[in-house]
């Protein structure tokens, strides 16, 4: 563990130099099990003091509504924030409802009293049908995001990579889905998530951060500008974190190449320098993908995936 701690250390130190002193004094604490899966938190102090609401937040307050465009489109929606301060969005975030169940596909900031576009993905195939406003949901797992990632960087048909990624995960869980839905793997597999935390709370109150393992891999990584946004969505990031484990719980629990992994995306972060004020950089190294969402000129959501 202490090498993996030293590669994490280092890699958040060079976010430091490559992204404008976004993280300091990180660290990567104990691991936490649950079952098996395991969760290194990542930990530390940082000088960003950016706040925000989540969709969660604000839908159930009325203060920020999804709605169709007029001439709905599958991968395109609008988010109107009626609250007084920024909702964060994050990649594979779910909302229900309205024509189709979708996933945000890209990370974003919604400033106050603003109305934005808000690219999505389908992540229920076989129905457009109107069943009223959009709801909140759950957090695409891993896999799917990890699709999301690939197509920031190559030209692929994302729709359809989900819509299969859907339908495998349907298949090896054994789960019937008239619809072709994500939300019904979870609605499923809900008592299974429960046992996976059950008597959990939450890894720890300086955690900005964490990076997930199952099995033989790396599921991957999701990095906060700051503890209290990082713990605004660390349950529904673990829920989708298990989702990924649990089809992991009969492989050999052989250690990962973590170094391999944490040296190739000490170089990325390293190399990468911020060029716009508000922005979704994108992350490459050898052997995974990622975004990084930058506002105001600082990096508030990293978000990392083997491929």
């Amino acid at each position: 563990m202490d090498v993996v701690h030293e590669l994490v250390r280092n890699t958040l130190f060079l976010v430091n130099v490559g992204l404008k002193n976004v993280f300091e004094s990180t660290k990567v604490s104990e691991p936490i099990f649950l079952r098996n899966l395991t969760i290194h938190p990542i930990s530390g102090i940082t000088k960003n003091g950016f706040d925000a609401s989540t969709i969660d937040e604000v839908l159930i307050s009325n203060k920020g509504v999804f709605r169709e465009f007029d001439t709905p489109d599958v991968s395109t929606i609008e988010f109107d924030n009626r609250g007084d301060e920024p909702v964060l969005i994050i990649d594979g975030e779910e909302i229900t409802g309205s024509l189709q169940n979708r996933i945000i596909a890209l990370s974003s900031v919604v400033d106050a009293r603003s109305t934005k576009s808000i690219p999505v993905i389908c992540a229920e195939e076989g129905r457009w049908d109107d069943l009223g406003g959009f709801q909140t949901g759950h957090c695409a797992y891993p896999q799917i995001r990890t699709i999301l990632m690939k197509s920031l960087h190559k030209k692929i048909d994302t729709q359809r990579a989900v819509w299969n990624e859907i339908n495998r995960k349907l298949t090896v869980s054994k789960i019937l889905s008239t619809t072709s839905s994500m939300h019904d793997i979870y609605h499923n597999l809900n008592e299974e998530i429960a046992r996976y935390i059950e008597g959990f709370s939450s890894i720890n109150h300086s955690a900005i951060g964490f990076i997930g393992v199952a099995g033989n891999r790396i599921l991957g990584c999701d990095i906060f500008c700051n503890t209290k946004i990082y713990h605004k969505f660390e349950n529904k990031l673990i829920r989708s974190y298990i989702l990924d484990a649990i089809e992991h719980q009969k492989k050999e629990p052989n250690v990962p190449d973590v170094k391999k992994f944490f040296t190739a995306l000490q170089c990325a972060l390293a190399r990468k320098k911020i060029r716009n004020r508000t922005a979704n950089e994108k992350i490459k190294g050898n052997g995974f993908l990622g975004q990084a969402l930058i506002y105001n000129k600082s990096s508030v959501h990293l978000s990392v995936f083997p491929t």
